[in-house]
């Protein structure tokens, strides 16, 4: 993973300043100075504060997951900006009373030229000329519209697709740093989506599962070949790159798209015969130890059950009583009695998420899978905190570990 950049403060005499690396200084400006948000030797967070500035959400999302962060403005009916960073990519969300109104991406193809010319509305050429007559007092879309390449209507649905698309690619993502300012909404560059944002997020939250099945059924080490039925009508630059075969992630880097994006058209076009895979050589060794898992491929609820698997295999080869989980669930902490209401565990200690979901599911999906993981990550915390009182050290220190890789990041 790539070293994250340093703001390192210099303090002379009654004076401190801040020396930020160049990938933290980009956009800002001695016009537009910083308010900073103390929060004593652990750090600070520095903010442009527009006018109406109400407060600000910021974290990880290793932390708190993108459906997480959509339950938070969901639920207080806010209004604001979010903006997510992944790598060098940047995404944002334009919120006004919990719906979303707009939204921006640095991804080429996600930018609304790319996408006209994705749906047939424009010609590379015709984009290419466009652009070249863009200026910082007329953007693209005057430019399209003003010499009749794409007419209002197709522009707004044009944009309409963008917005929701930005805002579905963030479902995708399991790394990054996001910031929610709240403030006034924005009065200019407002669409109206198709479905409400809690239904958008539900659709997120589906791609987001759909996404980890794809990546457990096609592993990025995996052979791809041009398959019998040859190649699809204007997909022969992705094809003359691949030639004769390369490795899946090889194929990745040639295709423009989202991940989502990319395994849906591989798994078309493998279904549709258009390419062959085949697992990488030589054969992977067999089954891999629970512990030795990818964490990424899992949901979390997938996860959590997993460490609690875990802690009841080590009780039993420690020849321990492997109930550990019956006392929480018999009598749950104040607040989770409804949570866990029915819910057994199982006979390797994992408990029926299912049941557990289904609990909590009066306000709403997404809120309902926050509340999940909440759950979920309490009945951990138990079990692990019960299983160090007499577990052998090293085998505790093992699955504390474990936990922190589950907490530090779900990865």
């Amino acid at each position: 993973m790539a070293t994250k950049p340093k703001a390192t403060p210099r303090v002379s005499g009654e004076q401190t300043s801040l020396d930020l690396e160049r990938p933290l200084s980009a956009g800002l400006s001695a016009s537009r100075p910083l308010a900073a948000q103390f929060h004593g030797p652990e750090g600070m967070v520095l903010l442009q504060e527009p006018s109406g500035f109400a407060g600000f959400l910021a974290g990880s999302l290793g932390t708190l997951s993108v459906e997480e962060v959509f339950a938070h403005v969901l639920s207080g009916i806010r209004s604001g900006l979010l903006a997510v960073q992944h790598g060098t990519v940047r995404r944002t969300v334009s919120f006004r009373d919990g719906q979303v109104v707009f939204a921006t991406s640095t991804e080429r193809w996600e930018r609304l030229g790319a996408v006209l010319v994705r749906l047939g509305m424009l010609t590379q050429v015709q984009l290419t000329q466009a652009l070249s007559r863009v200026t910082p007092s007329r953007r693209i879309g005057q430019v399209l519209t003003s010499e009749g390449l794409v007419s209002e209507a197709s522009l707004y649905s044009a944009m309409t697709y963008v917005v929701r698309e930005v805002v579905l690619s963030l479902f995708e993502l399991t790394e990054g740093s996001f910031l929610f300012v709240e403030g006034p909404a924005p009065m200019a560059d407002v669409v109206k989506l198709p479905e409400r944002t809690r239904e958008l997020v539900l659709t997120g939250i589906k791609r987001s599962e759909e996404l980890s099945r794809l990546r457990r059924r096609y592993p990025e080490d995996m052979r791809v070949e041009p398959g019998p039925a040859g190649v699809p009508a204007g997909e022969e630059r992705i094809y003359t790159r691949l030639g004769t075969g390369g490795t899946l992630a090889e194929l990745r880097l040639v295709y423009e798209g989202g991940p989502y994006a990319f395994y849906a058209w591989l798994d078309e076009a493998v279904r549709g015969g258009h390419l062959a895979v085949k697992p990488a050589e030589p054969p992977p060794a067999p089954g891999p130890s629970v512990e030795g898992m990818a964490w990424e491929l899992l949901s979390a609820e997938e996860r959590y059950n997993l460490l609690l698997f875990l802690i009841h295999r080590a009780l039993r080869d420690a020849g321990k009583e492997v109930d550990l989980l019956k006392g929480f669930l018999d009598a749950p902490p104040s607040g989770l009695e409804d949570a866990f209401a029915g819910v057994t565990p199982g006979p390797d200690g994992r408990v029926d998420v299912a049941r557990l979901r289904a609990n909590l599911a009066g306000g709403g999906e997404a809120v309902g899978r926050a509340l999940t993981l909440e759950a979920m990550d309490a009945i951990v915390s138990y079990a692990l905190f019960s299983a160090r009182n007499v577990l052998p050290p090293d085998v505790a220190e093992r699955l504390s570990n474990t936990y922190r890789t589950l907490q530090g990041g779900l990865a």
